[in-house]
């Protein structure tokens, strides 16, 4: 029947009766099934989202494509991410990669140094794999759980350093490290035979610093003074030489002589303006040092730059030692060239500089013959002048022409520091055209590499604050530094002052990615990049809250339909990183289980809001950890990272408020003023229509729907929409009308993006709200207090307002039993809101109704009705007691089955069809009834028909976290957690079924408040701690399913050969393959280590051998029967056919033949193989005969000269005794 006849008949007291319900015994069966066995519940960590300490140091190994992040995370291809434990669990200061035998250095604050091989697992940690996996890792925790350290490298070497470590210097050619002290000095670690090495470089400074006290230059240090180290950079092309930045300038050294080359010190004459024109004149006409902060080589190696404190830059040629080449500042160049002071009067000053804090000179290749080629006949046109279009084309489209180098610092103390400076360099001239002498060839030399420092544009990467660090990401090479080639660039970046203040350390230290190197003329220069979700969660990312939600099928196939394909790699999408992950199940199941297992899961969805105001959805399905690609040597590779972006579905609530379509909105000035103070406080899901609720901490509710991208009309017909919709007359003043309710946003949705669109904005409430609530139908509810709105989000009308007094409204119905409900209400606070579609004791008919909940235990029933025009009505229908109070975390509606009841669209047609029937449709039948479940923190009830009589209570054992019904393949069971404790109860009885002792934090986490814990329907749940830790969990560790995959991060990849290598670098690559020694004196490399190593280099040590992975098959078992009777027929046919023949002698002549031939061929593969090994030991032994040969030589040349020089001596003394004996015989 409609709404205005039931109130009618209500009102009338002649409405029909309902057929009785049957017992509560006949009616109601037990729900929870083979989940009353304790044996299906145990507890079992997941994964850890969130990084459990500050980033510290970032590094990049381009030759597998892994990023390493402090302290100590390495990310590969999506899917791969391993996290090292420190022992001691420190902070790490310094991060290397040594790309050539794959070694990652890190050294901590305490100056230990450790050395991990990544081609090698540590085999105590792989016994591990196994082990039950029960412990997070802590930021401060010295141990680790078998899941994190199951796939971690092997840690092959420890060091102390005799003093704090400033700098470190490593490079893919040699195999030392260069470790630069607090005293000025460098000490050197061979990183292959895994020991200190006796060489090293003195405090090369001391000479310079006592030549300016000797000379009595102005401000030349005291002898007291330490000149501390600040950089170390080898030669791109000159292995032997090292240039070595002080605090007053830099040193060239060569390291085969021991010797110092060159020096390089920047002053400033007298009249010089220097980086600050408006300086005093006393400080500017006079000589002025300027210490050096940063050294950078160039990518020819002919010419270096050099930072320095006051903010200069200044250019060098590695062959002049006296004058630099140039000498800038980010706006200004010259500065270090004497001016008049009337001059200086007209030049601007920016003020005081920060100094130069770090540089990067990068260079790119060029465009390739196929693009040349291509470009020359899409001409039309030959010759050099159709190249150069070619080569400008592509340099326009990619920025890579010339060189780039990349600036932190120098910016003016009184700007904004948040940015990164690019300087886009034309290409250098060649060296070899000025090979010649005269000091015509020498000026014409420096003139032309002065025009190649000349900056032809600049380009400015916006940071969302101060930038503390940069890596530059290279496509493959690991040669000129790790800066050949970059396609990205990953910056450290400070605390964001304009948002609120965590005590989280992650909030210290965020990390942003872009592309690299920026196009300077294009509107958009760069792209920012995507960073694997634990990188995401720091800094402005720092996580709020986190929920975890099962999502109906055809949903999830909705939202995730306009995701990108998997990407390559975790930074860039077009760039692949290495490593590969495996699906690793436990619960007894194998990789055969694995499609079972997942088609058995029901979708999941991951939501999270930020400190940045964003909201970001995350697809948790199980079967990213179950299903990958087959790979023929790796077995089934997994593609996707867990949990998986979905970045279509996220928004930025910041970005919508401050939509230029929603400047002059009055419900949005409060928050346009003061953005970044809005906070997202809570999100709630409707998932089968797709929308969102988002609740501010400002008491504003944003509401989101999904749509898909549109089409081109559908786009230029939102544009027009969103023009019609802009407030282009004046806005009335804040004090003249009192806030609208509802503000539309349609016009800031991008109609050509799929995704999450914002609607509108409610504004229900003068208080920000505590609770609220959202159905499938668009029914919003949010409370506060005692005050209670309820909205239609999609029409953006409002249905029912209570609390208010005099301004409540709502469809009266003035009663005795309406006055009752009324004053228990008033005795608590709403404490949670539930949307279904359901029956109740007082009325048997199906009906949307709200279920409101307060701290007292009162309940409250609203009823809603929809009329054919579509508005909706609301009314008090209902109120009852229950026996418990406190904070409520979870109100649910249950059918007779244990299904959770829903307010869908389809569940409100549903309800008014049996309304508007005659009989009352299903009213009157006695198994159709529904049940309310209300768990608080200290207990659980459960009631008949929602208002009827209580039929199940359970204390809980202690004061629980988070509630939910958890459904099973074969039960369900109400499952609550606690801090130190999981306990299961069955349905609908409430019995004590399982108690799970959880992991408890160890004594050095520190545990402030309760964390927040969500948990969906299949028993995993997110538990996000005070310190704004994320980690997973499940319940059911003991049953089939997925966990974090097995790892592997070896997967090299051919590195190009080195700068300047030659035909040496072919045959030591050619030595490589072959795995033999013989070529290893013909490499540079080699030689720099004999003279670093010295001659008594200990032996290398003895490691367990690479990584090889061997697939796990997946392997159906089939019966025993079928296998052993297949033989038997067979011998039985072959022997009645010949009567001799056995099952052994009836091997099949393909299998023979085939057999022959990969013999045949691995013969002969191996005897190619075999010839070019001896091959190369006859080369060896060559090389053996002439250095005998030589070394005989040099021997005979050596006694030769010894010979002469004797009988030298004996003839002057034979006749110095002749003389003297005529003398004395006189």
């Amino acid at each position: 029947m409609s709404w205005l006849k039931k109130v009618g008949k209500a009102k009338g007291g002649h409405a029909e009766p309902a057929t009785p319900l049957a017992p509560l015994n006949a009616r109601l069966h037990d729900w929870s099934g083979e989940l009353r066995d304790d044996t299906k519940f145990a507890e079992g960590f997941l994964d850890q989202l969130t990084l459990p300490g500050q980033v510290s140091a970032l590094a990049y190994e381009p030759g597998i494509g892994l990023l390493a992040v402090g302290t100590v995370h390495i990310y590969g291809a999506p899917p791969v991410r391993i996290s090292i434990t420190l022992r001691p669990a420190l902070r790490v200061k310094h991060l290397v990669f040594k790309s050539d035998t794959y070694l990652l250095v890190c050294i901590d604050e305490k100056d230990n140094l450790s050395v991990y091989d990544l081609s090698r697992q540590d085999p105590h940690a792989a016994t591990l794999r196994g082990s039950a996996r029960r412990a997070p890792p802590t930021a401060s925790s010295a141990g680790a759980n078998p899941m994190q350290i199951a796939d971690a490298p092997l840690r092959t070497a420890t060091h102390s350093a005799r003093n704090a470590v400033l700098c470190v210097e490593v490079t893919a050619e040699h195999s030392h490290l260069f470790l630069g002290l607090a005293d000025g000095t460098v000490d050197a670690y061979d990183l292959e035979r895994c020991a200190p090495a006796p060489y090293r470089i003195p405090n090369l400074w001391w000479n310079e610093e006592e030549a300016m006290r000797r000379t009595n230059e102005p401000g030349a240090p005291s002898r007291l003074h330490v000149p501390l180290i600040i950089d170390i950079k080898t030669h791109p092309r000159d292995l032997n030489l090292l240039l070595l930045c002080y605090e007053g300038g830099a040193v060239l050294y060569s390291v085969r002589d021991k010797a110092a080359v060159r020096a390089f010190r920047l002053r400033l004459l007298p009249g010089a303006p220097g980086p600050q024109p408006d300086a005093p004149m006393e400080e500017i006409w006079s000589e002025r040092a300027c210490p050096a902060t940063a050294i950078a080589w160039g990518p020819d190696g002919e010419q270096f730059a050099m930072g320095h404190e006051n903010g200069c830059i200044s250019f060098w040629s590695v062959k002049d030692e006296d004058k630099p080449l140039l000498v800038r500042t980010l706006d200004e160049v010259d500065v270090d060239r004497p001016t008049a002071p009337e001059e200086l009067a007209q030049r601007r000053s920016a003020g005081a500089r920060e100094p130069i804090f770090k540089l990067a000179w990068s260079a790119f290749p060029g465009p390739g013959w196929y693009e040349s080629a291509a470009s020359v006949l899409g001409s039309g046109s030959g010759g050099n002048g159709a190249a150069d279009a070619a080569q400008q084309a592509h340099a326009n489209e990619t920025g890579t022409q010339g060189t780039v180098l990349t600036v932190m610092g120098g910016t003016p103390v009184r700007q904004n520091a948040a940015c990164l400076h690019i300087f886009h360099l034309p290409p250098a001239a060649p060296s070899a055209l000025w090979t010649s002498t005269t000091p015509e060839a020498q000026h014409k030399a420096r003139r032309a590499q002065q025009e190649a420092l000349v900056s032809r544009h600049m380009s400015v990467y916006r940071t969302s604050a101060t930038v503390e660090d940069f890596v530059l990401l290279p496509r493959l090479s690991p040669f000129y530094n790790g800066m050949y080639d970059p396609y990205a660039i990953l910056v450290l970046v400070g605390p964001d002052d304009s948002l609120p203040s965590l005590a989280a350390q992650t909030t210290h230290r965020g990390l942003e990615s872009y592309s690299f190197p920026p196009k300077p003329q294009s509107s958009a220069p760069y792209v920012r990049l995507t960073l694997p979700l634990p990188l995401q969660c720091v800094g402005r990312g720092t996580l709020l809250g986190a929920k975890t939600y099962s999502v109906p099928l055809a949903t999830y196939r909705r939202l995730v339909q306009d995701a990108h394909a998997s990407p390559k790699g975790s930074i860039h999408p077009d760039v692949a990183m290495g490593g590969f992950a495996t699906p690793h199940l436990t619960g007894g199941a194998t990789l055969a289980h694995a499609p079972a297992i997942a088609r058995n899961g029901q979708p999941r969805m991951l939501i999270t809001w930020h400190l940045d105001g964003s909201v970001r959805v995350h697809d948790a399905s199980p079967h990213l950890l179950l299903l990958g690609v087959d790979d023929a040597r790796r077995g089934t590779v997994l593609e996707r990272p867990f949990p998986s972006p979905l970045p279509h579905l996220s928004t930025n609530v910041r970005d919508v408020v401050l939509h230029p379509s929603a400047i002059g909105a009055p419900a949005l000035e409060p928050l346009q003023r003061f953005p970044m103070r809005m906070q997202v406080a809570d999100v709630v899901p409707a998932w089968d229509a797709a929308e969102l609720a988002l609740r501010l901490t400002t008491g504003h509710v944003l509401h989101l729907a999904y749509a898909p991208a549109a089409l081109v009309g559908d786009a230029g017909a939102a544009a027009a929409d969103a023009l019609h919709g802009l407030a282009l007359h004046d806005t009335p003043a804040a004090n003249s009308a009192p806030l609208p309710e509802f503000t539309p946003l349609e016009a800031t949705a991008q109609a050509h993006v799929p995704g999450f669109k914002p609607h509108a904005m409610l504004h229900l409430l003068p208080m920000p709200p505590t609770c609220m609530a959202l159905s499938d139908a668009g029914l919003c509810a949010v409370a506060s207090g005692g005050l209670l709105a309820v909205a239609d989000a999609r029409s953006q009308e409002m249905v029912v307002r209570a609390g208010f007094g005099a301004h409540d409204f709502y469809s009266r119905q003035i009663g005795e039993r309406e006055a009752r409900i009324v004053a228990s209400e008033s005795r608590g606070e709403i404490a949670a809101l539930t949307f279904a579609v359901c029956r109740i004791a007082e009325d048997r008919m199906l009906a949307p109704r709200l279920i409101v909940v307060r701290t007292s235990g009162y309940v409250t029933v609203w009823t809603f009705e929809q009329s054919s025009l579509g508005d909706w009505f609301g009314f008090r229908s209902a109120g009852v007691q229950l026996d418990t109070q406190g904070t409520v975390l979870a109100a649910s509606v249950l059918d007779p089955y244990g299904h959770a009841a829903r307010c869908t669209a389809e569940d409100v047609q549903r309800a008014r069809i049996e309304q508007e029937s005659p009989d009352g449709g299903m009213a009157s039948s006695a198994q159709h009834f529904h049940l309310l479940l209300v768990v608080t923190e200290s207990c659980a009830t459960i009631r008949d028909q929602v208002t009827g009589p209580r039929i199940g209570h359970a204390d809980l054992p202690e004061k629980a976290d988070g509630a939910q019904i958890v459904v099973r393949p074969h039960g369900r069971a109400l499952l609550t957690v606690s801090p130190s404790s999981i306990t299961a109860l069955t349905l609908p009885r409430l019995d004590t079924a399982h108690r799970i002792q959880r992991h408890v934090p160890p004594s050095l986490e520190v545990v402030a408040a309760p964390p927040k814990v969500s948990i969906e329907a299949q028993g995993d749940f997110a538990e996000l701690s005070d310190g704004q830790q994320l980690r997973l969990w499940t319940a059911f560790a003991t049953q089939p399913h997925g966990e974090m995959p097995n790892m592997c991060l070896f997967t090299p990849r051919p590195l190009p050969y080195a700068p300047g290598a030659g035909a040496g670098g072919y045959i030591a690559s050619l030595g490589q393959w072959l795995g033999t020694s013989a070529v290893s004196t013909l490499s540079p490399g080699a030689q720099l280590d004999a003279v670093i190593g010295g001659t008594r280099r200990p032996p290398q040590p003895k490691l367990p051998p690479r990584v090889s992975y061997v697939p796990e098959v997946p392997v159906v078992e089939s019966p025993r029967t079928s296998v052993s009777a297949a033989p038997a027929s067979g011998s039985k046919a072959a022997g009645k056919g010949s009567g001799a023949a056995t099952p052994s002698a009836e091997a099949p002549r393909e299998s023979w033949l085939s057999s022959y031939q990969k013999s045949l061929t691995s013969l002969a593969n191996g005897s190619a193989r075999s010839q070019a090994q001896i091959n190369m030991q006859l080369l060896h032994k060559r090389d053996e005969i002439l250095a005998n040969l030589g070394e005989g030589m040099s021997d005979l040349e050596r006694s030769a000269k010894d010979f002469l020089k004797q009988t030298r001596n004996s003839a002057l003394k034979a006749a110095a005794r002749d003389k003297f004996d005529k003398y004395t015989n006189l």
